[in-house]
């Protein structure tokens, strides 16, 4: 038996005649951590609460409804913020430490409490304030736009008295704090058997650290990234609304580390900044607007190097790929024989895709200017008439894509809970493809027409498995996620064998992508800065008598004001890809290990920001072992300009959130 009190007085649990629930009590140190974890929770609501009241005109529209509904979605992003807030408290807290009941230790670790959170709570009641002038929940930002100030001391004092209001919050909720802490205290004595103690410990302990991972990263699935700033958008209707789900400590804490930009001045004028590169649009179309409806893949980890159709000379000839159908269909399509991704993971796929929003430096959706106004796909055709849907076969909220696709104005998110069938799951992402495309075409038959319907497929992805009906019936390459790219061709060619049947087919261009190229290309043209980003773009059109071949550049953010160009849409919109087919002067940009890549012609530049660090002949030297840079120099300042013009644009609109055409505001 030990006695942490010192025996004043008689022990909370004793030795003899506990029942066995009593012996699975946790000892009373976690059940204080619980209690005041909740009041925390509490206390970040009402926080929620005086944020919106203290801000109301600038969210008219917000019903009662919504804001139940608000307050109800912040809670996830509390856990996070209240969790990662008391990250030491909670350490000391679950050790199984016999000092932490003693009368030293309690003060100590109240004090670390009291004070952490005090801060925490601070920090989301200025931006009750600091929110009218910035009209975004402050970030780490805030600490390097300020970093040269010599009066902060000064203007934080003047606030404290010019927003008085605020600072009466901030002391109100500061007393229920310490009050609570006051109420919630450990016991003056504990007597626990040493080895229950620990092992009871121990226990506790673990499930609290799995509980700590799962709070932290927004979820327990495997699917589940990390919640981030833009997950908030799953839950609202505007991008403005999703301060309201946010709090100030979490967009502190998920912004640590993330290089904000800095405006560029390459062009000393936006009329000469336009004059090389406008990202505003004013289409002039051919003709009166054709409402087909849409539908495109978004193929996992599908790159190039995977089709025999792009591939006709590798491996002396013999190479044949693991995309079958999609080769055929190839034949039938209007196809581009060198295209690219504008990012290299699944999160930088949907803003290039939909949005034309490429990456640079950080995915869109991660930055700090996700509820930045934009255009989509699906905003733009909705104004149209369409009906916009998004499926997804992973768990719902995964990758963050149905909070994007919320924000981008689509109309409805399709994911593994709207399949409802869980005999059809993967084990690992979600559904399996085949399956799951059947499903899409389902639902693409009950929409009315015209529609946009976009799926972003999910089996050819780590761990690489198949079906059980399907072991060992597709080709094997050098890597196993080859045996998956031929099973989602497969489920590619079980969906068109249906779809040819339905009244819709005829009247829908089909556009086929990947999101980035696999991890482990096999070839070495795979293996260069721009081989790394070769990914299909595939126009498939029933009505259309033959395919072609178009040697012409393409990227992904080139699909949107492509798309619309086929539809001749008449409206002003903000893209930063191209209408390859109306817009000759077209080149390609990505960003790769902090340089920006440009591509134009035969000619791929690097720029890393300030000057150029590489220019390669991509049609006489595939491998880039030769750096034309110093010989080329005319293409060389074409390009040049084209990489300033590119990056002055994306950098500065998205500071000042002009990512849409005058005319749409």
């Amino acid at each position: 038996m030990v006695n942490f009190s010192g025996g004043r007085k008689k022990p909370l649990i004793s030795g003899k005649g506990r029942s066995l629930i009593s012996r699975l009590i946790p000892e009373p140190s976690f059940i204080v951590l619980l209690k005041r974890l909740i009041l925390m929770y509490f206390l970040f609501s009402l926080c929620r609460l005086g944020f919106y009241f203290f801000n109301t005109f600038l969210f008219q529209g917000v019903t009662a409804g919504k804001l139940v509904r608000f307050m109800a979605a912040g809670l996830k992003f509390d856990t996070v913020a209240i969790l990662y807030t008391n990250i030491l408290y909670i350490l000391f807290y679950i050790l199984p430490l016999p000092w932490k009941y003693n009368r030293v230790s309690r003060v100590i670790l109240d004090t670390v409490f009291i004070i952490t959170n005090a801060v925490a709570l601070l920090a989301n009641i200025a931006d009750f304030i600091y929110f009218r002038f910035t009209l975004r929940r402050t970030t780490m930002t805030l600490f390097r736009e300020f970093s040269h100030e010599t009066n902060l001391g000064k203007l934080s004092f003047r606030f404290i008295f010019d927003y008085w209001p605020a600072t009466l919050f901030f002391l109100g909720v500061l007393a229920v704090l310490i009050y609570g802490v006051r109420r919630i205290r450990m016991p003056d004595n504990y007597k626990e058997p040493l080895v229950s103690y620990f092992l009871k410990g121990l226990v506790v302990m673990a499930l609290s650290i799995g509980l700590f991972i799962g709070g932290v990263r927004g979820g327990f699935r495997h699917s589940t990234r990390p919640i981030t700033l833009s997950n908030a958008g799953e839950y609202v209707d505007e991008p403005k609304e999703t301060h309201i789900v946010l709090n100030t400590p979490f967009c502190l804490y998920k912004t640590i580390g993330i290089q904000d930009f800095e405006k560029v001045h390459f062009f000393a004028s936006e009329d000469s900044l336009e004059a090389v590169y406008n990202p505003v649009k004013h289409p002039v179309p051919d003709g009166p607007f054709v409402p087909r409806n849409v539908v495109i893949f978004i193929l996992e980890s599908f790159g190039t190097e995977n089709f025999g159709f792009f591939n006709k000379d590798l491996e002396n000839g013999k190479y044949k790929g693991y995309t079958p159908f999609l080769d055929s269909l190839c034949h039938h399509s209007l196809v581009f024989r060198t295209s690219y991704a504008n990012g290299r993971k699944s999160i930088d796929a949907l803003p290039s895709v939909l949005s034309s929003i490429p990456h640079v430096r950080e995915p869109y959706i991660v930055t700090q200017y996700y509820d930045n106004k934009i255009n989509s796909l699906g905003s733009l055709l909705k104004e149209k008439g369409y009906y916009t849907a998004f499926f997804h076969g992973a768990p719902n909220g995964s990758m963050g894509f149905s909070s994007f696709t919320r924000l981008a104005g689509f109309d409805h998110y399709y994911g593994m809970s709207e399949y409802g069938n869980s005999d059809d799951f993967d084990g690992t992402w979600g559904i399996w493809d085949e399956p799951f495309f059947q499903f899409f075409r389902q639902k693409l038959g009950s929409f009315p027409e015209p529609f946009l319907g976009v799926i972003f497929s999910v089996s050819s992805h780590h761990p690489f498995e198949l079906p059980a009906k399907y072991k060992g019936k597709f080709p094997e390459g050098p890597h196993p996620i080859h045996r998956t790219i031929a099973y989602t061709d497969h489920a590619l060619r079980m969906f068109f064998n249906e779809a040819r049947k339905e009244p819709w087919f005829r009247n829908t261009l089909f556009v086929f992508t990947a999101d980035h190229t696999q991890t482990t290309p096999s070839h070495p043209e795979y293996l260069t800065s721009a081989g790394l980003f070769r990914v299909p773009v595939i126009f498939y059109m029933p009505w259309a008598d033959s395919g072609s071949v178009s040697d012409d550049l393409i990227q992904q953010t080139d699909i949107m004001p492509t798309v619309l160009g086929m539809l001749h849409y008449d409206k002003p919109y903000f893209a930063f890809g191209f209408d390859v087919f109306h817009e000759p002067e077209h080149f390609v940009a990505n960003y790769h290990s902090g340089v920006f890549q440009i591509f134009q012609g035969d000619y791929m530049l690097q720029f890393n920001g300030v000057t150029t660090t590489g220019l390669y002949d991509l049609h006489q030297d595939p491998l880039l072992n030769h750096n034309l840079a110093e010989t080329k120099k005319d293409v060389r300042a074409r390009l040049e300009l084209l990489a300033k013009a590119f990056m002055q644009q994306y950098v500065n609109r998205m500071i000042e959130n002009r990512m849409t055409a005058p005319e749409q505001n």
